[in-house]
This record gives structure tokens, C-alpha cells and sequence, in this order.
């Protein structure tokens, strides 16, 4: 029955044993690599740095993808390692050039994290090589070992991934997405017989929505672990998250064509429609990898029908509008009809520039603007303008790149400066407790105190009782097993406690057993602890909570901005800023502090905001403006009558409320709710007025997408902020 029992819990704690392979792989490459260099080869310093090694990438560090992309990057990794090994054997000379060098390092490496997962999740570990070479004693003679010992732990690490119970791969970020377009495909098909005048089953087709709602949730990037996010700034990750947005405004566009459909019918429109749904479909199939993309015939296509519904004649053959007073309507229905097209072209485009293929070539558009203008920009440059954007305080990354390299400076000037025996665990004590804010810090505090406590009483009292040297040989493998399999499953204080012992066995092996060691252990994760808990508290203490508000204040007001200047550009007014560039750094910041802001403890003092509807009404005002101004031209509003001058005011009205909101962010209190402003009252009446006056349909469809667009932005406003203001 223990046994059935024991198995029932790991299956639950660990479906598919994931954890379990993970951790009997890595403790079989530090079993081999410490006993075979330390009574192999009779190196123990080799042995040492080769668990180092194996436990510093397989067990601290988080890489993502399946065995093939995890071994590519362990090798990818490897020459960083040497560096770091090499500069911190050669400062270890002095305690003063160690700390200046461990200053550099505990900045570099986690800032680094801008550039994607990969750097992310390996920006622990990294930063291990680098302190464990730069303690005493300081022997650069003993540098082949060391590099050697690493170069073995990380190269067995990256053969055990691939032919050692090798793990199923997981659903890249790019699969998901594919499987989200075939639910959204699901929910197009029923809409696409709306506006045809087809029967359709509304509860079905709310089903559909609902499904699709929940499929677009289940990809959303912050409830995604960090090594499952398309983070990186290459233009191929930059495709897959342009695509998850517009995915979004598919849907959103086409939910709304459901409301204002109606009882009018277009046959032209409903053909539209399926024409998109064709799109959506082969653009995931794509993404799925498909023997054949979809190709740039078949966007060419969707953008011809789409030219044709806007160059057609403004009143229909039948002779009616007009009359029957649905020229508004009818244009509001072929406005976001019009509306998914586009976008479902623009999906298509970052499917193709997701799997690398080439996006169409680039025609003239208005004011210069790309909407894939990452797809144009070589790598080096992709990579620049991401940590160009982070290169201010306002970015978590820097923020707590900052937070750790002072830390572990600190602890690294206390430990020279008291000579440490094992210097390294005050540090790694600081990278095992340090979060992301002082509150969840203080939370990690009592565990790994406790545990560490209780590893030190076991780990003692096997130094005294083990009678022979072999007792501790054989117990170490077992405890490998325990702290690298089966800790990840159990509370931080076991885990803790386990990774305790471990260590005091492995330097055991190193050298003469004694229970010097566990004290030593004790006394560094005491101290390590103790820098930790004053820098969280010192530096940045309420984390990502206290960016976000800032971060999503400041995305809110530019992109407000940037909806009121796209507007003023596609009337042929002028706009003294460029609220777009703004907008797009503003983005990435906020997307940054409100990811990291998911995975912390949620602080009760912010002002009660959905925080997700006011990053996503930042998304659409931002990229609503980007896509419209791509479109050139073929964008322009009514010329004639000022027509379009009440939406300049309205869009003048919707920045200063979403101003107003921004504002009370700012400060930590929503004391006034920012009301939705009200649409021009006389739109449809100017609407009538620049048609008769000649004007094109393009134009008027435009200032329809246009009004429709700003009104969404405004009804966000209500999203955002709680059903009743707080003081």
C-alpha cells in the first residue's frame, strides 16, 4: 500500500515523470563525472567542477524546449562558461579585482535575460561558473582542470538529454499558436454565413467564441513560464507575438461583425469572410509546419477582394440605401468586415515570418511606417533596440539586474574579508533566495533558513556515524537522486535541506570529512541570506507591483497619444511627436513588469485595476494606430466638409481620459473614474454629408474603421476600472 501510495503521489506531483528523468539523468552525470575524475583520474578538482558543472546548467539553470534544443544549448553555452571560469580564476588573486569582476558578472549575465528564454533561464547558473573559480586559493595552474571538468559536465549533461530517457518535446509557442488559429478557424466558419443571410445557430456560435476565448487565454505570454515565451528579440519570436495580437483582433473584429450584422445582407461580404476564414486556416497550418505555407498568391488574393469591396459603388444595384436609412449601418458592417481582412493578412504575414520565410516586398507607405519592420532589420539590430529599450530604470530587467550585482558584490566583499572557508554558498545562498520583490524574499527566508538547518544536523550526524569512507560514497549517489529527482516536488524547506546535505557530502569527497562543514555551510547561507533580505529591501522592494503601475500608467497615456496622432495624420493634419516609437518602448516595458508581476506574491496596495484589460486596450490603441498608417493612402479620411474633424476631437477627448486614469495610477489611487467619452453625436450626419460631397467610399469606410476603432478604446476605459471607484 506505501508503495501504491508513493506512486499515486509522483504521478500526481509529476505527470509524465518529467521531474523524475530529469533528476536521475543529472545525478548520473555527477555520480560519473565527481567519482571518475576524483578516483579515475585521481583529480578531484576536475571531479568537482565537472558535478559543478552538470548541477550549475541541468539543475539550477531552466532551458527550454525538448532534449534536441536543450543539449544545442548546453554546447551553444559552453564558451561562456569557459570565460567565465577563466576570469574568475585569475581575479581570484584579490579580493578587491573578484568583487569588481563579480560587480561586472552578477550585472551582465541577468541583464542579458532582455535577449530571450535562453539567457533567462540560464542566467543563474552562469553566474555559478563564475563565483565558484573566483574564491581562493587562488591557482591559475589549476585552470585546465577546471575548464576540463566543466567542459565534461556540461558536454555528458547535453549527451545524457538526448539518449538517457530523453523527454517527450513540449508544444513549442509557435504549435500553440497554430492550434489557436484552427479553434479561431471553428468560430469564422459559423460567423462567415452572417452577413450572407445563411442560417446560424447563435448558441453554437457562442460556444465557438467561448472556445476560442479560452484557447487565446491558454497562450497568453504571461501565464506562460518564462522559458515557454517567445521573449527573444529575433524577428521570428517578434512574428509570433504579432501574430498572438492580431489573432486577438480577429477575434475581437469578428465577434463585433456578429453584432452589427444584423439583419443586412452582402453576399460580397460573406465570401469576404470565408476568404479570411481560408487565410487563418493555412497561415496556422504554417505555423504547424505544412508541407506548404501559405503562400504570398493567396494574401495577394484576400488583399484584391478586399480592394474590390472598397471600390465598389457606395449604393447597392437594389437601389435601397439611402432611403431606408442603412447607409451608416451598411458601412459600419463593411468597415469591420474590412477590419478582419486586413488583419487576417497581416497573420498570415507573421505566420510566414515566424518559420523564416520572407514577408512581401515593401511598397510606399504613409509616413514610412512598417508594421513588420523587424522582418527588415538584420538580427544585431533586433537585439539592440531590445536592450536599448531596457536601458533605463524604469525596466525590471535592469532593476533587478542591478539588485543581484550588488548583492552578490556585497557578499562577495564579506566573505574575502572574513575568509570564508566556502565562500561560494554566502553567494549561492543570495541567488537561491533573492526574488523579485522584498515580500516574497522575506517569504523564501524561513525555508531555506530551516532548511538548511535541518540538512546541517543530517549532514553532521553522517560525518560522525559513518564508520568508513564507503558509507559516505554510497550515500552520496542516493542523495544525488533525492535532492536532483525528488526535492523539486516536495516544500522549498526539504529541498533545501536535501541540496544541504548534498554538498557537505560532495566536499567530504573533496577532502578530509568533517563537521566543519556543516557549520560552514550554516554560517555562509546565514550570511548569504542576510545580504539578500537588505538588498530586496534596499533596492526596488516592491518588485515588479511597483514598475507595473508606473510602466502601464505611462503605456495608457502613450498609446492614447499615438491613437490621437495616427487620427491627425490620416486627416492630412501635422503631429509635433512620434507618440508611436514612444508607445513601442512603452509596450515592451509594460509587458516586462506585468509578466514579472504574475509571478510574484499580488500586492494588495495597487489600486484595484484588471490589469490585463488595461495592457490589452494599450495593444490595440498602439497597434490600431500602426496598422492603419501601414496601410498607406488607401487609409486617408474625408477631405471634404471636415468631416473627420469631430474624430480629431474625439481622439482628443479619449487621451485626456485615459490621461486622466493614467494619472491616478501614477499615484497609487483611483479617486475619479475615467468615464468613456461619447462618439461624435453628428457622425452619421457628416458620414452622409462627404458622400454627397463627392467623396470616395474608401475614404468614408476609412472614417467608419476609425470610429469604431476610437469607440472600442473608449469602452475599454470600463474594463480596466473597477465597477465602483475606490478613494
Amino acid at each position: 500500500m506505501t508503495r501504491i501510495g508513493f506512486v499515486d503521489w509522483l504521478r500526481r506531483r509529476d505527470p509524465g515523470y518529467r521531474v523524475l528523468r530529469r533528476g536521475v539523468r543529472l545525478s548520473l552525470v555527477a555520480a560519473a563525472g565527481l567519482f571518475g575524475g576524483r578516483y579515475g583520474l585521481d583529480n578531484p578538482l576536475l571531479g568537482l567542477y565537472t558535478l559543478f558543472g552538470a548541477i550549475a546548467t541541468g539543475f539550477i539553470s531552466q532551458l527550454p524546449g525538448g532534449p534536441v534544443q536543450q543539449a544545442r544549448t548546453l554546447l551553444t553555452v559552453l564558451p561562456a562558461t569557459w570565460v567565465l571560469v577563466t576570469v574568475g580564476s585569475f581575479l581570484a588573486f584579490d579580493t578587491w579585482a573578484a568583487v569588481a569582476g563579480m560587480l561586472l558578472v552578477g550585472f551582465v549575465v541577468p541583464f542579458a535575460g532582455v535577449a530571450g528564454p535562453r539567457a533567462l533561464g540560464l542566467a543563474t547558473g552562469l553566474q555559478l561558473f563564475y563565483i565558484a573559480s573566483s574564491f581562493p586559493p587562488y591557482a591559475p595552474e589549476s585552470l585546465p582542470s577546471r575548464l576540463a571538468g566543466v567542459t565534461v559536465g556540461v558536454g555528458l549533461l547535453a549527451v545524457a538529454e538526448l539518449v538517457l530517457w530523453p523527454d517527450p518535446a513540449p508544444p513549442s509557442y509557435r504549435e500553440r499558436l497554430a492550434g489557436v488559429a484552427a479553434v479561431m478557424v471553428r468560430f469564422l466558419e459559423l460567423a462567415a454565413g452572417l452577413p450572407g443571410g445563411a442560417p446560424v445557430d447563435r448558441a453554437e456560435l457562442a460556444r465557438r467564441r467561448t472556445d476560442a476565448t479560452r484557447a487565446l487565454a491558454g497562450i497568453w505570454l504571461p501565464n506562460l513560464p518564462p522559458a515557454h515565451r517567445p521573449a527573444s528579440a529575433a524577428a521570428q519570436d517578434r512574428a509570433l507575438r504579432h501574430g498572438d495580437m492580431l489573432l486577438r483582433q480577429v477575434l475581437d473584429q469578428a465577434d463585433r461583425v456578429c453584432g452589427v450584422a444584423g439583419d443586412l445582407r452582402d453576399d460580397e461580404l460573406a465570401r469576404l469572410l470565408r476568404q479570411v476564414t481560408d487565410v487563418v486556416r493555412d497561415a496556422g497550418r504554417t505555423l504547424h509546419g505544412g508541407t506548404a505555407p501559405i503562400g504570398l498568391e493567396q494574401l495577394a488574393g484576400l488583399e484584391t477582394r478586399i480592394r474590390a469591396i472598397y471600390e465598389r459603388p457606395t449604393v447597392p444595384p437594389d437601389g435601397q440605401e439611402g432611403q431606408d436609412g442603412t447607409t451608416v449601418p451598411r458601412l459600419r458592417l463593411d468597415a469591420v468586415v474590412l477590419h478582419v481582412a486586413d488583419t487576417a493578412v497581416a497573420f498570415g504575414i507573421a505566420a510566414r515570418i515566424a518559420v523564416g520565410l520572407p514577408p512581401p516586398a515593401r511598397s510606399p507607405k504613409m509616413l514610412d511606417r512598417d508594421e513588420f519592420w523587424y522582418a527588415r532589420r538584420s538580427p544585431l539590430s533586433l537585439y539592440w533596440w531590445q536592450f536599448r529599450y531596457h536601458l533605463t530604470t524604469r525596466s525590471v530587467y535592469l532593476q533587478g539586474a542591478v539588485r543581484v550585482a550588488l548583492a552578490l558584490g556585497a557578499a562577495r566583499v564579506v566573505a574575502g574579508f572574513l575568509h570564508l572557508n566556502h565562500g561560494f554558498w554566502v553567494l549561492l545562498a543570495i541567488l537561491t533566495l533573492m526574488r523579485t520583490s522584498a515580500v516574497d524574499t522575506r517569504t523564501a527566508l524561513r525555508p531555506v533558513l530551516l532548511g538548511t538547518l535541518l540538512g546541517a544536523v543530517v549532514g553532521s550526524l553522517l560525518l560522525t556515524t559513518a564508520r568508513t569512507p564507503q558509507v559516505l560514497l554510497v550515500a552520496l549517489p542516493l542523495f544525488m537522486v533525492l535532492t536532483f529527482a525528488v526535492s523539486p516536488l516536495l516544500r522549498p524547506l526539504w529541498g533545501q535541506s536535501l541540496f544541504t546535505v548534498l554538498f557537505i557530502l560532495v566536499f567530504a569527497q573533496a577532502g578530509p570529512a568533517s563537521l566543519r562543514i556543516a557549520g560552514a555551510r550554516l554560517l555562509d547561507v546565514a550570511i548569504g541570506a542576510s545580504v539578500g533580505v537588505l538588498a530586496g529591501l534596499l533596492l526596488w522592494p516592491r518588485g515588479g507591483s511597483g514598475e507595473m503601475r508606473r510602466a502601464m500608467a505611462r503605456y495608457l497615456e502613450v498609446s492614447a497619444a499615438a491613437a490621437q496622432e495616427a487620427t491627425r495624420l490620416l486627416t492630412g493634419r501635422e503631429s509635433r511627436q512620434d507618440a508611436l516609437t514612444e508607445a513601442r518602448q512603452a509596450s515592451v516595458l509594460a509587458d516586462a513588469s506585468f509578466s514579472q508581476y504574475q509571478m510574484e506574491r499580488h500586492d494588495p496596495k495597487l489600486p484595484p485595476v484588471n490589469w490585463q484589460a488595461a495592457l490589452t486596450a494599450g495593444n490595440r490603441m498602439y497597434l490600431g494606430a500602426e496598422s492603419r498608417l501601414h496601410r498607406g493612402a488607401r487609409a486617408r479620411l474625408p477631405r471634404v466638409g471636415d468631416a473627420a474633424g469631430p474624430l480629431d476631437e474625439f481622439a482628443g477627448r479619449l487621451r485626456h481620459r485615459y490621461g486622466e486614469l493614467a494619472r491616478q495610477l501614477q499615484v497609487g489611487r483611483l479617486d475619479q473614474r475615467a468615464v468613456p467619452p461619447p462618439p461624435p453625436d453628428d457622425f452619421p450626419d457628416r458620414l452622409r454629408a462627404a458622400l454627397a460631397a463627392g467623396e470616395s467610399r474608401e475614404a468614408a469606410l476609412n472614417l467608419v474603421d476609425v470610429e469604431v476603432w476610437l469607440t472600442s478604446a473608449g469602452n475599454n476605459l470600463d474594463l480596466i476600472q473597477p465597477t465602483r471607484s475606490t478613494g
